[in-house]
């Protein structure tokens, strides 16, 4: 015996006469004529190979094998149904998860900020949020560990696709810093200042140390630390000033800090990651214009801002 075909229709017309006990109350259900159900259980009992009904003084008296058979198509249903309303969920945000990885530069304070926003919109989405350095950002996007990633690396990778962003680089200082009553900081001011470097594979260093090595300007090298959030905890502290990204120092100003722009572009570029060969889940999509949006005017209005300081 070949396997049964069970259209829609006839699975239809069986429950509803199951549940209805008739042929004319099922055929108002599914608004047709009471023939039209009719065929269509003759057509269900051939593609089964056994009777569903038997007809007792005028009644339809279902058989043994049809109870049998509705209360499998029930258990069957239901799951039709679950499946159906997780489709809704996915569909309106209700039910997702989003996956991000970022350097600590922006891990730390502007992802969260931005995932708070985009959480009000979408509450139930559940989001993981990882800091790590920029090679395990990139890795952990090729291997779908996470849906999208921010880092300083990335766009020489042909398994990713990497969009730029520029990042100005500002001077933090306290604000009764010599430096503070100036409008921009220049190389030449930052001679013999105590200043916290960053380590010397920090990609903005290599700038600054080709920079001051063509003005002929040494600072006082005080401390060496890895991420911005160190060296402006060493400001906070009176160690002395840092060179560090303009988020960042916008995010941490208080009443004791000051920040001024550099009179020289010193920018870092960092890369919105996405693996190259993988459609991007729509929780993700809905995601990037929150971090788009905040990445272009937040770089945009503080480097304005800072411009216009003090």
């Amino acid at each position: 015996m070949g396997k049964p075909y069970l259209s829609d229709r006839q699975l239809t017309a069986f429950k509803h006469v199951m549940e209805c006990g008739s042929v004319s109350a099922a055929a108002q259900r599914m608004f047709i004529a009471q023939p039209g159900v009719t065929r269509l259980l003759k057509q269900l009992e051939l593609e089964l190979g056994f009777a569903l009904f038997d007809r007792v003084k005028g009644r339809l008296i279902a058989t043994p094998e049809a109870r049998l058979f509705y209360r499998e198509q029930c258990r069957v249903w239901q799951g039709v149904e679950h499946l159906r309303a997780t489709a809704r969920r996915i569909l309106s945000r209700d039910i997702g998860h989003l996956r991000l990885c970022a350097m600590p530069l922006l891990g730390m304070q502007f992802l969260p900020d931005v995932v708070t926003r985009y959480l009000g919109q979408f509450p139930e989405t559940r989001v993981d949020l990882f800091v790590e350095r920029s090679e395990q950002v990139v890795e952990d996007v090729i291997t779908q560990r996470v849906d999208l990633g921010i880092a300083l690396l990335g766009n020489e990778d042909e398994r990713v696709r990497a969009q730029a962003f520029a990042l100005p680089t500002v001077c933090l200082m306290s604000n009764n810093h010599p430096l503070a009553r100036q409008t921009s900081v220049a190389l030449t001011d930052l001679q013999g200042l105590p200043m916290i470097d960053f380590e010397s594979s920090d990609r903005t260093r290599t700038q600054l140390e080709l920079l001051l090595d063509q003005a002929g300007v040494q600072p006082k090298r005080v401390m060496q630390v890895s991420f911005a959030l160190q060296a402006a905890r060493c400001v906070q502290n009176g160690l002395g000033i840092a060179l560090i990204d303009a988020l960042t120092a916008h995010s941490l100003r208080d009443g004791n800090l000051t920040v001024r722009p550099l009179s020289i572009a010193l920018d870092d570029e960092v890369y919105l990651l996405t693996a190259r060969d993988q459609p991007t889940s729509m929780i993700a999509q809905d995601f990037l214009p929150y971090l788009l949006s905040s990445l272009n005017q937040d770089v945009h209005s503080v480097a304005s801002e800072y411009q216009k300081s003090p």
